[in-house]
């Protein structure tokens, strides 16, 4: 809220949007205001996708969106084949909310995130697409027992007279062991 000097009036940032989107698109050339429109658009039809989407269970699976003005249509990506067709067979309905708040797009199509890609942000905050989930991860780099703490797990498990049951105890506490030291750098 802003103070009016001259009149005590109290304003918001609202009530000057308008006048100074007019002298903005006053002072450009015709060039400049389409690509400005066009912008207007894509933030429209964005904000209308958020709207409807975001925070359901459709819209936690979209990875991306792109709003392609020349066909007015929006293109969808989602994280699986089973969420592409699940938003395939809503496209139409997702279509019709988003008309009611005032942006009428011509088509939506869905179709399966590249592999390996995973939205950068999540939809349920500013961007358009589904939230993200961190990144799948690769096995840590382990540093192998030497030889003598190999002997040390060998006779610990050797009072077990289960085959399997002390392989795979030996398996677990090797695995453990091999993580503390690559944790602690240590062997």
């Amino acid at each position: 809220m802003m103070r009016s000097k001259r009149t005590g009036e109290t304003h918001s940032l609202a009530d000057f949007l308008p006048a100074e989107r007019r002298r903005i698109m006053d002072g450009a050339n015709e060039v400049r205001r389409e690509q400005m429109r066009a912008a207007e658009a894509r933030r429209d039809v964005y904000r209308a996708w958020n709207e409807v989407c975001s925070g359901t269970r459709e819209g936690a699976h979209v990875t991306g969106l792109h709003y392609v003005p020349e066909n007015n249509e929006l293109i969808v990506y989602a994280d699986g084949s089973a969420w592409v067709a699940e938003l395939s067979m809503m496209r139409e309905i997702i279509r019709a909310r988003m008309y009611r708040l005032g942006v009428d797009i011509t088509q939506i199509k869905v179709q399966l995130t590249k592999p390996g890609y995973t939205a950068s942000t999540p939809s349920t905050k500013t961007s358009s697409s589904g939230p993200s989930r961190p990144a799948k991860k690769g096995p840590a780099p382990r540093h192998p027992l030497s030889e003598s703490a190999d002997r040390r797990l060998d006779a610990t498990v050797a009072p077990i007279e289960d085959a399997r049951l002390r392989d795979a105890l030996k398996k677990a506490m090797k695995a453990s062991l091999e993580h503390k030291i690559t944790k602690d750098g240590r062997n």
